[in-house]
């Protein structure tokens, strides 16, 4: 951090000598005036008892807002997203959003705007009685965000006020709540200050471009320019929803029902408005008897100059003004109210029409259904355009290029409407505008404010537009590419994983505006500290990245292995004797692939070459013709297809010929354990083929990983180092395994039992007995005899020739495979985990072509429940094998699933109307998937 960042007891110190200073010489005056406008008059209540309340004009003499230097245009995270153009801009109505990495909080941004506040309107320490804080974005659970603001107040501790926790809406109960304290009979002359601040963060997906970050804060007291006058003038939803909350605090995500909360929106607005405008009228109609005017004016979604909404996005808000001419139409229709505003009516193709009658199809129309009328929403889009535009479109600005401020959405609305129809003197007394605040879960309120000249000269709307200059600020920021979004969530998300201590990374203070507070660090105690940076700090070029280079490094390592997440299952505190099990057992834990190996089917060498992914990533061919043994093996079988025929008639057709089986196929290459793994010769033998491939993946990918070093055929260089086996597991996938195993078995006991249990002469002679039977006088021709001396003389030949010992070997007896069940039931995981040393986890699992992402899927389970620290997922198959194509290669044809076809562009394509089945195959992968709390703790050791 830079060493000209002051700590905030430091700052807040000369902030008090200043202003008191200032005081002393120069505000005695002012401040007298101050009170004398300010305090409660009890003439003025004596004179109007009824309206006592309205006398004192409590409301908001000063406001202030912060938000990051940096943002990303919706247009470009659009591009950047991959998404239709217009998708957010036009979608989500919204042009930028602020991005806050982990060197900022709730606590400093409300640190940076409760002092710009203090500064710019020249507001003692002493002068405040009230802080109150609206936020979501929590830090701790117990500690509030007010008492970290407290070290900008020293020397007063007599300060009311906590932190309030309602998703969107608790800036609003801090802003009633001071409204409250400042009009009470108890009110010592003290200013309130309500803060509203957030960090509105979504995982990937949909939701992120609705992220934002901003604070504001906002003085209350008496006599003020924008006056909540009239306390009766509000109306309040409270309802009991689940659209939005956050029960995970290890993660800053929410949990979002988006469909349900936009109802849930709707709902509120519609219970706080109905009631809101009734009110209003109640008050009309009083104000109004006895005077000139018959008919009290009657509130509608156009008797405001302004409106300011809450505003998650902007397309919600227009939406929802623009319901408000429903609902006005409705209760004109359920009173009976004739809709007499000329200035109001519409124009239709067929002529003049209101909008009570273009809106009749949907007076009667239960509420709920309106929601989601698209034919309704187009009606409403063009009957409240004009009038949208002329009275939200300077409320909307800030939220449009800001993004999701959660609690200080509708603060920004305000502070945006002050901005730009305050700064161009707009804004004049007696105009009023009517806000409306919605906090999921939910709670929501409607209330309006009146703009009047103060009597107090102090505090006034220009003043505040031009300490505000709101627009030129959003101006000056740094516009970033859209990958800093990722690079900054992705940070702060690893900032909740690590625990304590921590130091932040992102961004640099030197991207930073001046003023602007930022996090130092947490210690091993979790206590936070804060800095500021100077006011006359000069800012760094742009041209750089935002994201430093460990950022970087991380995101590229993403790219590779993206963390997947998930919670550990709950475990007694008491289990084992550990306290703290409990706690840990909360912690969120992201699983990453640290090792990776394949082996692929070549005719041309080894399984398993160093060049096995490169040949992946080029697309090299892997596929081969089929031998002539194996095809007469295919035919031998009698393979009968059964097709369904049009009307329900079913087909027979049987495979004669070579062109009607699989000619094509994916063939294994060597594997041999002993001279690359130093597995010992015995041991190999009691595996098939498929758990070798398997194994062998398995020990390539602990290699590559670093678990192991492999540098040699020594088993030693090949074992897992003794504090990790076990925390280490596996898990094997295997669509055939131990068949291959299995089935060759069993066809050497059928070949012993049948042609090789006799040897030539006897077959010859059995031949020529069969002969003479057959004939009419029993005696054969002396051709016949010649022919049978001839073939006996070459089957001696060839008993003595090359093919003499396999056949010897055919015409002995069967004798059982004393290693034949560790064959078929010690599977690839459990000789890898001998082989590796992995004491973890063990099992296998077969679910057919999807067996890898299964065996994935359960290695991720065991690591999130805390079982292992590691898992090895291995998968292995030999379906093309002399010993299983035979069988299996029949099978998927008589299926109609394998394809005929004989070269391969003309079988290869999976997503073609030419395709006419599939091309088995045989291979192997190994994947070592390890929490990344192991991971980084592994290479920390490696590294030292």
């Amino acid at each position: 951090m830079s060493s000209k960042t002051l700590a905030v007891g430091a700052v807040a110190g000369a902030l008090a000598t200043h202003t008191a200073r200032r005081l002393r010489s120069a505000s005695l005056g002012s401040r007298s005036e101050l009170d004398n406008n300010t305090s409660p008059r009890k003439s003025s209540s004596a004179a109007t008892p009824t309206f006592a309340p309205m006398a004192k004009n409590v409301g908001i003499l000063a406001v202030e807002v912060y938000t990051p230097s940096t943002f990303v245009s919706q247009t470009k995270l659009e591009e950047h997203s991959g998404v239709s153009a217009g998708r957010y801009t036009i979608g989500l109505g919204q042009d930028g959003l602020g991005v806050c990495g982990d060197c900022e909080d709730v606590n400093s941004l409300s640190l940076t705007v409760v002092h710009s506040l203090l500064e710019k309107y020249d507001i003692d320490p002493s002068e405040v009685g009230r802080l109150e804080v609206g936020t979501e974005t929590l830090v701790d659970k117990s500690k509030s965000t007010k008492t970290i603001l407290m070290d900008l107040f020293p020397n007063n501790t007599d300060i009311e006020g906590a932190t309030i926790i309602n998703a969107c809406y608790g800036g609003t109960a801090a802003l009633l709540n001071a409204f409250t304290w400042v009009e009470s009979d108890g009110w010592d002359g003290r200013y309130a200050i309500v803060v509203a601040a957030d960090i509105a963060a979504y995982a990937r997906g949909p939701a992120r471009p609705t992220c934002g970050a901003g604070a504001v804060a906002v003085l209350i007291g008496r006599d003020a320019p924008l006056a909540f006058s009239d306390p009766r003038e509000r109306t309040t939803h409270a309802a009991n929803v689940w659209d939005f909350f956050k029960p995970d605090h290890t993660v800053e995500y929410p949990t979002v029902d988006g469909a349900l909360s936009q109802v849930c929106y709707y709902r509120a607005l519609e219970d706080c408005y109905n009631r809101f405008a009734d009110k209003l009228d109640k008050i009309s109609e009083t104000t109004t008897k006895g005077s000139v005017k018959e008919v009290a004016e009657h509130f509608d979604a156009e008797s405001a100059d302004y409106f300011v909404f809450h505003s998650p996005y902007n397309k919600l808000v227009q939406k929802s003004y623009a319901r408000l001419f429903l609902l006005d139409a409705r209760r004109r229709h359920e009173k009976g109210i004739s809709f007499h505003r000329e200035e109001e009516k519409k124009e239709t193709k067929e002529g003049v029409e209101d909008s009570d009658e273009i809106l009749a199809a949907w007076l009667t129309k239960p509420i709920e259904e309106t929601y989601s009328d698209k034919a309704l929403e187009a009606t409403l889009k063009k009957l409240s355009y004009s009038s949208f535009k002329q009275r939200l479109t300077d409320s909307n600005a800030a939220s449009k290029a800001i993004g999701n401020t959660y609690t200080a959405s509708v603060f920004f609305g305000l502070a945006s409407l002050i901005d730009r129809a305050g700064g161009s003197g707009e804004l004049t007394p007696g105009k009023k505008a009517v806000v409306f605040s919605y906090g999921s879960g939910a709670l929501a309120t409607m209330y309006r404010l009146h703009v009047r000249e103060p009597v107090q000269t102090r505090f006034s709307i220009d003043r505040m537009a031009k300490a505000l200059s709101l627009t030129e600020r959003l101006t000056s920021r740094e516009e970033v590419h859209p990958s800093e979004l990722d690079h900054a969530l992705e940070t702060r998300a690893r900032m909740h994983r690590a625990g304590a201590p921590y130091s932040p990374v992102y961004p640099t203070t030197g991207r930073l505006f001046p003023g602007t507070y930022y996090l130092n660090g947490i210690d091993l105690k979790w206590t936070r500290t804060y800095s500021r940076v100077p006011l006359d700090a000069k800012m760094e070029p742009h041209e750089t990245s935002l994201a430093p280079p460990i950022v970087l490094r991380l995101a590229k390592r993403d790219e590779v292995s993206c963390p997947v997440t998930g919670k550990l299952e709950v475990l007694s505190s008491a289990q084992e004797g550990h306290s703290d099990l409990h706690t840990e057992a909360k912690k969120r834990v992201a699983c990453v692939i640290t090792g990776i190996s394949a082996g692929l089917p070549r005719t041309d060498g080894k399984v398993f070459e160093s060049d096995n992914l490169d040949r992946l990533v080029r697309g090299d061919q892997c596929i081969a013709p089929i031998s002539g043994s194996i095809k007469m093996a295919m035919l031998d079988k009698n393979i009968v297809q059964v097709k369904k025929l049009p009307g329900g008639k079913i087909q027979r057709v049987p495979f004669k010929t070579e062109k009607d089986i699989a000619s094509i196929a994916a063939v294994m290459g060597t594997v041999n354990l002993t001279a690359a793994y130093g597995v010992p010769p015995g041991l190999a033998e009691t595996m098939d083929i498929a758990a070798q491939v398997a194994v062998a993946a398995g020990m390539e990918a602990l290699k590559s990983a670093g678990l192991v070093s492999g540098k040699s055929n020594s088993p030693e260089e090949w074992k897992l180092p003794e504090q990790y086996r076990d925390t280490t597991g596996v898990v094997y996938a295997s669509s055939f395994p131990a068949m291959d195993a299995a089935v060759g078995e069993v066809m050497k006991y059928l070949q012993s039992k049948t042609v090789a249990a006799a040897d030539s002469a006897r077959l010859i002679a059995a031949l020529r007995s069969r002969l003479i039977r057959a004939s009419h006088d029993r005696e054969i021709s002396d051709d016949d005899e010649a022919a049978f001396a001839r073939l006996l003389s070459r089957a001696k030949e060839t008993e003595e020739g090359p093919l003499g010992e396999e056949i010897t070997q055919l015409s002995k007896p069967y004798q059982f495979d004393r290693k034949f069940l560790f064959r078929v039931l010690v599977l690839g995981n459990a000789q890898l985990a001998q082989l590796a040393g992995c004491r973890g986890p063990n099992t296998q699992t077969n679910a057919a072509c999807a067996g890898t992402t299964q065996a994935i899927a359960m290695a991720q389970d065991m690591l999130i429940s805390g079982r292992a620290e590691r898992l090895v997922v291995i998968a292995g198959d030999n379906a093309s094998g002399d010993t299983l194509m035979p069988w299996l290669g029949s099978g998927f044809r008589a299926l109609g699933a394998a394809t005929a076809c004989e070269a391969v562009e003309d079988a290869a394509c999976p997503f073609d109307r030419r395709r006419s089945g599939m091309i088995l195959g045989s291979g192997a992968i190994g994947m070592v998937l390890e929490t990344e709390t192991s991971c980084q703790e592994r290479l920390k050791i490696t590294s030292s």
